[in-house]
């Protein structure tokens, strides 16, 4: 009887020395604290677009040209902040950096990006300064009264959500298919808009209906990524301790 406990509890722990490499490619897949740094970052530059469209656009409406030059100075040094951002080898590294800072006591997991091309490098640069554009757009259009502020949400979605999955293919191996789920969100969200569903905010909280899809289902995302990361973890250590006792054998 304890021979054959013994062979079930050997077989048992094999397993999970075999699943070792999948636990750490989950595990460094899932390490989200560079996501919500870039969230706080994207919520800045939020403001930064969103505050001096809201006011350009009634310096528009009012005839302020002062005003209205002014907001769009400021909204013109969002917009290159943005494009730096957006830019993988700018904004990615500086990101990177901090990332590296924070899991310091965790050791060093990386995963090998994929191997790109000068095409592909071009490819990411047309892509970020196309999306640069798009919110650009989209906001003076808004401002001006063109795109009603109910539906500046779906609008926002036919180039906020191919950005996104562009991201998490560019992006791979590096992250995982978890990420799919922001742009699934907010794709979702806009569809309810359209479809009716009252789930629009009013008068002064009318910014939560961009607010919430960017960053609130981001952040979302980062966060069931990081408990994720917690649990790859657990178990990695678990298969290390039970490497460890093997080894002692």
């Amino acid at each position: 009887m304890n021979s054959k406990q013994n062979n079930k509890s050997h077989h048992q722990n094999s397993e999970k020395l075999k699943e070792i490499p999948k636990w750490t490619h989950k595990y460094a897949q899932n390490r989200t604290f560079p996501v919500l740094i870039a969230l706080v970052i994207n919520l800045c530059l939020f403001a930064g677009i969103a505050i001096p469209s809201y006011f350009g656009g009634k310096a528009y409406r009012s005839g302020n040209l002062v005003l209205f030059w002014i907001c769009n100075s400021v909204l013109a040094v969002t917009m290159v902040s943005l494009f730096f951002f957006c830019v993988p080898k700018w904004g990615g590294r500086l990101i990177e950096r901090i990332s590296r800072r924070l899991y310091g006591k965790e050791g060093v997991v990386t995963l090998a990006p994929q191997i790109r091309t000068k095409k592909h490098k071009w490819l990411g640069l047309v892509v970020a300064l196309v999306f640069a554009c798009c919110v650009v757009g989209s906001v003076q259009l808004g401002t001006r009264g063109y795109i009603p502020i109910e539906y500046m949400q779906p609008v926002s979605a036919l180039y906020v959500v191919p950005f996104l999955v562009f991201l998490t293919i560019w992006q791979r191996p590096v992250v995982g298919p978890l990420s799919l789920l922001w742009p699934t969100l907010y794709a979702l969200h806009a569809i309810l808009i359209v479809a009716g569903v009252p789930i629009l905010f009013h008068k002064s909280w009318t910014a939560l209906n961009m607010l919430i899809p960017i960053a609130g289902y981001g952040i979302l995302c980062g966060l069931l990524g990081h408990l994720y990361s917690r649990y790859a973890l657990k178990k990695l250590k678990t298969a290390a301790h039970l490497q460890e006792n093997s080894n002692e054998k």
